[in-house]
């Protein structure tokens, strides 16, 4: 365990914790009993990105309780990460907004403005902290990557990402006063190492507190006779990394960088973190008897076959299937495909049924579906590449016969899977994740499909994008309504004859015809997936029109 005091005479140090890429609370309620033990305790406590997403809670309320408990657990600094861009800025807003009643949210190179909606960025955000202790200064700073093909266009929902190296330089030119600049990046460990070397020839030596790896990393970067650490603690707060800066006792310059892991097992969880994190979590426990899909939404072909997405980067899925088969009914398409890494994977469902909640995990990510026309050859040579190449990089070479996992392994809907062949030149529409065109995965053929789009400018835009996930509850939550149509008609749902079924009507509804009684989230959604003009309430049209749209679906199969 780690040793928490430091002897009396000990030299002037400022002391950081750190941890990065947080998607549960867990491991918050340890990490703030750890933080209670150090001595001296921390001038800082810092995430280096992805602080808000993927994670299914995040998913339903937006980073809301992770940033409660952050904040409850002693997170005095966050940084932005790639999976920030997951929410609109708009939502980003009001978490980080919240996240300031208690911390500072530091953001050093996305000031340059961007689209409208995204100037907060700039009186909600600090480019640096500066920490004092001992009479000396500190200056933290927050980077987002400026690796390329990181984001869509290369910019975080619009905001133009200045270089990094750059940033940081000009930084530290006008803060002549400061004793120590200390960068939390969220980039990868190369870019990382680029980083420490380029900050040792300008005659600095440092820490970088990174993110983005979810392995922990404690590289030293030696070069033009200075030293510059790079430390990363690994995914949801599974360990903290206590960083002593360590200066003279006269002369204000760094002597040493020391760092010890401390993994968070080795504490018992705060009584009161963790009743915080067991209130926001409480939403969750509510979805996880559920169920949203079961056998009797799959077709005849996977009846037999236990629900499952295991080894989903070695071969389809029946849970891919699925997921591809619910977009296509829903979106109107010909075909749908998602790559095998966007879906989490390696579960089964032997009672038959999937809940919410597990749905969620199975797409913890913001997969962003996007409809294009492409000939049927484009799509066979797509799905034959992706199950028969690999990335590189992805192979040992030393083990050429061991089978290989594939990120890019192509799930496809059922009825293209068990479908005959077409002509090579048939136009079809295929609903797919946009980022497979823009060369995630390395899908040749979809690569080279998307750069032909942008010749001829008309490769999908930001507003075309729909979230895989919200497109299966929503045709989840409308097989509902057809199961309900089955056995009753408007008039029996609607009470109280009003012309219009409220969400007391709708949860009636189920528990009395479908014998469940489900909880208010669930009527939410379904109210959510057929309302047309955003009123919170269900008329007759809309009604109509869900039933017109089951009729068309089932004169195409």
């Amino acid at each position: 365990m780690l040793r928490r005091t430091l002897p009396l005479h000990s030299p002037r140090l400022i002391r950081l914790v750190s941890i990065n890429d947080v998607y549960t609370l867990t491991n918050l309620p340890r990490l703030h009993t750890f933080l209670s033990t150090l001595s001296p305790p921390p001038s800082a406590v810092v995430l280096s990105g992805d602080f808000i997403s993927p994670s299914t809670l995040s998913s339903i309320d937006a980073g809301v309780g992770m940033i409660s408990t952050l904040r409850a657990t002693g997170v005095t600094h966050l940084s932005f990460g790639n999976h920030e861009a997951d929410f609109k800025l708009g939502v980003l807003k009001e978490r980080v907004r919240s996240f300031r009643k208690s911390g500072e949210v530091l953001n050093s190179n996305m000031r340059e403005g961007g689209k409208e909606g995204g100037g907060w960025l700039l009186s909600l955000t600090s480019p640096t902290s500066i920490i004092t202790s001992q009479n000396l200064k500190v200056s933290l700073h927050g980077y987002i990557s400026d690796e390329p093909n990181m984001f869509p266009s290369n910019t975080f929902k619009g905001q133009k990402i200045s270089p990094v190296f750059s940033t940081f330089k000009d930084i530290v030119k006008n803060q002549p006063e400061v004793d120590l600049h200390v960068p939390m990046t969220h980039q990868s460990i190369g870019n990382d190492i680029a980083f420490a070397r380029k900050i040792a020839d300008m005659d600095h030596s440092t820490v970088i507190i990174g993110g983005h790896e979810h392995e922990k990393f404690d590289d030293l970067v030696q070069h033009n006779g200075r030293k510059v650490r790079i430390v990363k603690t690994g995914e949801n707060a599974e360990r903290a990394a206590v960083i002593d800066l360590v200066f003279g006792e006269v002369v204000n310059e760094l002597l040493e960088v020391r760092v010890e892991f401390e993994e968070m097992s080795n504490y018992s969880p705060c009584p009161v973190v963790s009743k915080i994190a067991s209130k926001h979590l409480s939403v969750i426990k509510s979805m996880e008897e559920t169920s949203i899909i079961t056998t009797a939404l799959l077709p005849t072909i996977f009846s037999e076959r236990q629900m499952s997405s295991e080894r989903t980067r070695f071969r389809q899925t029946s849970v891919g299937a699925f997921i591809c088969q619910s977009v296509k009914l829903e979106l109107e398409v010909d075909c749908c495909i998602i790559n095998g890494a966007t879906i989490k994977g390696n579960a089964s469902y032997p009672s038959g049924k999937m809940s919410y909640a597990e749905l969620k995990k199975e797409l913890p990510f913001p997969t962003k579906m996007v409809v294009v026309e492409m000939t049927r050859k484009v799509l066979d040579d797509a799905v034959k590449w992706s199950r028969e190449n690999v990335e590189e990089g992805g192979m040992d070479e030393t083990k050429p016969d061991m089978e290989v996992a594939r990120r890019g392994y192509l799930q496809t809907d059922y009825d293209y899977e068990v479908g005959g062949e077409g002509d090579d030149d048939e136009i079809l529409l295929v609903a797919l994740p946009r980022n497979l065109m823009g060369g995630f995965c390395k899908i040749k053929p979809l690569m080279d499909f998307g750069e032909e789009l942008k010749s001829k400018r008309i490769y999908p835009n930001n507003d075309s994008i729909i979230k895989a996930i919200d497109i299966v509850v929503r045709f989840c939550c409308k097989e509902r309504w057809v199961n309900l149509s089955e056995t009753a008609t408007f008039d029996d749902l609607d009470l109280n004859h009003d012309g219009v079924l409220d969400a007391s009507e709708i949860k009636n509804a189920m528990t009395t015809f479908l014998g469940e009684e489900p909880p208010d989230f669930f009527v939410e959604a379904m109210i959510e997936s057929i309302d047309e003009d955003h009123n919170g309430t269900i008329e007759i049209e809309e009604f109509k029109q869900l039933m017109a749209s089951v009729k068309r679906r089932k004169k195409g199969t």
